[in-house]
């Protein structure tokens, strides 16, 4: 996505004057044909990625190699735990474990636990793949995932061009190594920021199902703080009171399905993933946050802890700066979702998803508006971001990815400075026209 608009002509739209940044487009190295074959090459490795990886999990059944969808393990799990009437046990480690290892045997190779760590407002939107038998509800789920997502970015770029690098992104291959519910929260994202703006006649804005759809992004809450702060800068109050409501209503419903007890045992479950973050017992490679990033540094908690909230305090600030005065609304929804990157101490490399909706809107504008100088290239490095875990972080020895995050909230921010600085300039008039001033 980051690579999506090359894709299109560089020239600009009918009716204004092509800006020299925007001719000079036309000459970028980043052509349409290295697109295609980059997009092309990046797919071929993912597909031979997870055909080695099924082969060593599920043939050969290689010691420490756990299936695909590893994640998803859990999610099943507590879903069937919920048609048994046992809501409460999905926060019992000790229950929730050895119905994985019945599930799949091969959980017993691999080091550590599969906890279930989510709010129990998320309880009754996994239970229904509880009636599936696991590697069906595996396939549903994965497909449901990435079929969402990609038809939320259809809204928001030209999809004929865009579709191949759209697809080759790797933020969906990293969601389908692990089983998560991050495409899916970021559809929701998206497609709520897409009813809240729509310049098209025949999509009508709708700030009460924006509203709505954000509030799902509750059941992972780390995810949804950035959110209520854009609407109340941007006083879209319909879409504040709307989220509130169904947010409420997520959560009486699951009172009064499960009991009170099951929030108890979720801050429970919640302070034991905040212990093992604090104490580094976690893949902190794969963490793309300041604290992750001081932690590795042997930094003390205290340290992470303060350095987190200042760059959470920052990524606040660029979304009000984003969301309290009128600039293009593909800066603002690039703006809240990249900030929602930077909120919590606690987010893994497939919550990167949300980035790729982040680039759709910034390739959109940026193509536009005209092409500022190394922007592509810093798109690129945001469409490879979800696989720095993975790939790079832990041979580095350095948490860099939210150094990143943080760069691409500052070319967001400039991004609009420029426009209103532009637009301000173009809306001054001649106060005394006809003496002289023409």
């Amino acid at each position: 996505m980051a690579i999506t608009l090359n894709l299109l002509k560089h020239r600009a739209p009918e009716g204004t004057t092509a800006s020299p940044v925007a001719a000079a487009g036309a000459r970028h190295w980043l052509g349409p044909d290295r697109v295609r074959v980059y997009s092309m090459a990046a797919l071929a490795c993912y597909v031979a990625y997870f055909v080695i990886w099924a082969v060593r999990a599920s043939v050969l059944q290689v010691a420490g190699v756990f299936p695909l969808g590893g994640d998803f393990l859990v999610f099943w799990s507590a879903a069937q735990l919920v048609l048994q009437g046992h809501p409460l046990a999905a926060y019992d480690v000790a229950v929730l474990h050895s119905l994985e290892l019945a599930t799949v045997p091969l959980v017993a190779t691999t080091q550590g636990l599969l906890p279930w760590f989510y709010p129990p407002t998320f309880l009754p939107f996994v239970a229904p793949f509880a009636l599936l038998p696991y590697w069906l509800a595996v396939l549903v789920f994965l497909s449901m995932s990435v079929g969402c997502f990609l038809w939320v970015v259809s809204r928001i770029v030209p999809w004929r061009q865009a579709w191949l690098p759209c697809a080759a992104f790797p933020g969906i291959a990293v969601v389908l190594a692990t089983g998560q519910n991050a495409l899916l929260l970021a559809s929701c994202a998206g497609f709520a920021l897409t009813l809240l703006h729509s310049p098209r006649p025949k999509r009508p804005a709708s700030p009460v199902a924006a509203g709505m759809l954000l509030a799902l992004l509750t059941v992972k809450p780390q995810l949804a703080v950035m959110f209520p702060v854009a609407l109340m800068c941007a006083r879209s109050w319909k879409a504040l009171i709307a989220m509130a409501l169904t947010s409420l209503a997520l959560a009486v419903l699951a009172l009064a399905a499960f009991g009170p007890q099951s929030f108890i045992a979720f801050l429970h479950n919640a302070a034991l993933a905040r212990s093992a973050v604090e104490s580094g017992a976690v893949h902190l490679e794969r963490m793309p946050t300041l604290f992750a990033m001081v932690k590795m540094l042997h930094g003390s908690v205290m340290l992470a802890y303060a350095l987190h909230l200042m760059g959470a305090f920052t990524a606040c600030a660029a979304v009000a700066y984003a969301w309290s005065r009128p600039c293009s609304f593909a800066l603002r929804a690039a703006a809240v979702l990249t900030a929602s990157m930077l909120a919590s101490p606690y987010l893994y490399d497939y919550d990167l998803a949300f980035l790729g909706l982040a680039i759709a809107w910034l390739a959109s504008h940026a193509w536009r508006e005209g092409w500022l100088p190394g922007e592509r290239e810093g798109l690129i490095l945001l469409w490879l971001l979800p696989l720095g875990g993975m790939l790079l972080i832990d041979r580095l020895g350095f948490q860099l990815m939210p150094l990143v995050l943080l760069l691409a909230l500052a070319h967001i921010a400039r991004r609009i400075h420029l426009e209103r600085t532009r637009n301000a300039l173009h809306s001054r008039v001649p106060r005394r026209l006809g003496r002289g001033e023409q």
